[in-house]
């Protein structure tokens, strides 16, 4: 709260201040009377003649609810050129991603989503072109595979006639940023949802999105044919963790819980399904 403005001896009228207004605004702690200071540091007060400190200007702080982040290098693409802020992104978000996390603006949701787009899209399409070429080079040991997969070889053949059908590729290229879309919205919600029954979701659903979005990044590995996709998920749900604690300001433990929560959850159900289908086909057998 301020006060009117008071003349000061020789000086035109000012208000006071509680609190430095600015580099060259400060206020005297023993008469109270504010006054433009030349330059910080020690100096006498010139209404009462006392000594004090002007101390430098503090920087600004972040805004308490991210917009006021740096912004990753996906977020300033428009300086740093399309292509470098995607790579200099992946880069952070693989080897660096607690300095990803940080600079991270909330207020960049579409950007998030399109950075989670592009780079899943773009090598899952990429693994499936691999995974086409394997099948074709394949295709001559058929029956020894339905073999191992105790399926019918003429089954097998169908299926794979249906892998490899033109259309059926097409539409799924064409579908995939569809999927991938969902898929980052639904992990997002999911996450927020045992984030907010925990106690964990500090600074709202756009902090749990951008984790969840820039945690998609080591889905590049979707390209590499065999444990790619594996390897991928594995790091995904790990920078998930990470991002949560950054976004959220979360201690690790916290970050962990929210993350794999859902996980627990699933395998719980899992069990009990297995235990409950089991028990099921006993009481069928039992004459």
């Amino acid at each position: 709260m301020t006060e009117p403005a008071r003349k000061l001896p020789g000086r035109p009228a000012s208000r006071r201040a509680d609190v430095l207004e600015g580099v060259m605004l400060a206020r005297c702690p023993s008469c109270r009377n504010t006054f433009s200071a030349e330059r910080p540091g020690a100096q006498d007060c010139p209404v009462c003649g006392k000594p004090l400190v002007v101390p430098e200007a503090a920087a600004a702080a972040p805004a308490a609810d991210g917009v006021g982040a740096a912004g990753t290098p996906w977020e300033r693409r428009a300086q740093l050129g399309f292509w470098k802020g995607w790579g200099q992104t992946l880069q952070q978000a693989l080897f660096e991603p607690s300095r990803l996390f940080s600079s991270a603006r909330l207020d960049r949701g579409a950007a998030q989503l399109g950075f989670a787009v592009l780079t899943t899209s773009v090598f899952s399409a990429t693994g499936q072109v691999f995974d086409r070429l394997l099948r074709a080079r394949m295709k001559g040991y058929s029956d020894q595979l339905a073999a191992l997969m105790n399926v019918s070889p003429e089954m097998f053949r169908k299926a794979a006639a249906v892998a490899d059908s033109p259309r059926w590729f097409a539409a799924l290229l064409v579908t995939l940023p569809l999927f991938v879309v969902l898929f980052v919205y639904a992990n997002a919600a999911v996450t927020h949802f045992f984030a907010l029954i925990m106690g964990q979701a500090k600074r709202g659903f756009s902090a749990t999105f951008a984790a969840c979005a820039y945690a998609s990044a080591p889905l590049v590995l979707l390209a590499v044919p065999g444990c790619g996709s594996t390897v991928g998920v594995i790091w995904l749900v790990v920078l998930t963790g990470v991002g949560l604690k950054q976004t959220h300001r979360i201690s690790p433990g916290g970050a962990a819980g929210v993350t794999l929560a859902p996980y627990v959850l699933v395998c719980c159900l899992a069990v009990v399904a297995s235990v409950a289908t089991a028990m099921r086909l006993g009481q069928m057998g039992t004459p």
